[in-house]
């Protein structure tokens, strides 16, 4: 064989190989990319889920495993609040809310903590957190839980108001009655200054009502007070019914007392 000959094949040979491995590499890409990848939720740990009182809660690895006395109290704590919106807050709606998970997170990173009804997935991706809490209430208050209960009696109350409002109400945060009850509250004044609760011994202050934020605390704080005890005032439900008699109404109906 002529050397010219050898070089020839070789040559061939050469982008023979060449051809082949990018075809390979081609094959290995498009296989690669066929595969199913990992879901954000992936991401996450794996909770472990208890069930209170017909909810499932579900508790962050972490907190088991660093925090399981403060959980195990924090637990006992929430039971007690989910024992009285069974008992105060009408049986058909209960049956709603139970539908509506509660997750127990650490405290990020940003230090506060505090609970949150979650209605947007996206929020959640992009923030960081976990998008099955979406539609969910999330309390990463857990080393806290009994501090917070001393000012705000039943603040799941108070989250899972926020769901209600978003789940089962008509139009969901964009309940036309809700909006309209609102907006005569706000311009009435009636909540512009008014007693704030910062716990047995706390100091006494005069503020603007939590619930004139928007529709959707206004609902929530006034459901706190209608079943429970809020820390703003209306205290409780005959303070409401005094101070707000059209809202104290409106809640009437859209919590199905009448049914």
């Amino acid at each position: 064989m002529s050397f010219r000959r050898c070089v020839v094949l070789f040559l061939m040979f050469a982008v023979t190989g060449w051809n082949l491995s990018g075809r390979a590499l081609q094959t290995q890409a498009t296989a690669s990319e066929k595969k199913t990848p990992a879901t954000v939720e992936d991401t996450f740990p794996v909770r472990s889920v208890q069930e209170i009182e017909g909810w499932k809660v579900h508790v962050h690895p972490i907190l088991l495993s660093r925090y399981s006395g403060e959980t195990s109290k924090a637990m006992q704590l929430l039971k007690l609040q989910l024992v009285e919106i069974r008992k105060n807050v009408p049986k058909k709606a209960v049956e709603s809310l139970t539908s509506v998970p509660l997750y127990f997170s650490p405290t990020y990173e940003d230090g506060k903590a505090g609970a949150a009804f979650h209605p947007n997935r996206q929020w959640l991706i992009d923030n960081g957190r976990d998008p099955q809490m979406a539609k969910a209430v999330e309390f990463t208050n857990i080393l806290i839980f009994e501090q917070e209960l001393v000012r705000m009696p039943n603040f799941a109350l108070h989250e899972l108001a926020h769901a209600y409002h978003n789940l089962f109400l008509p139009k969901g945060f964009n309940n036309p009655e809700v909006m309209k009850a609102y907006d005569r509250a706000k311009n009435s004044g009636s909540y512009d200054s008014v007693e704030r609760f910062h716990g047995v011994g706390g100091r006494r202050t005069f503020e603007r009502a939590y619930g004139m934020n928007n529709p959707m605390e206004y609902f929530a704080e006034a459901t706190e007070a209608y079943f429970s005890r809020n820390d703003f005032f209306p205290f409780d439900k005959q303070q409401l019914k005094v101070h707000d008699p059209a809202m104290f109404e409106l809640l009437g109906q859209l919590w199905q007392m009448r049914q």
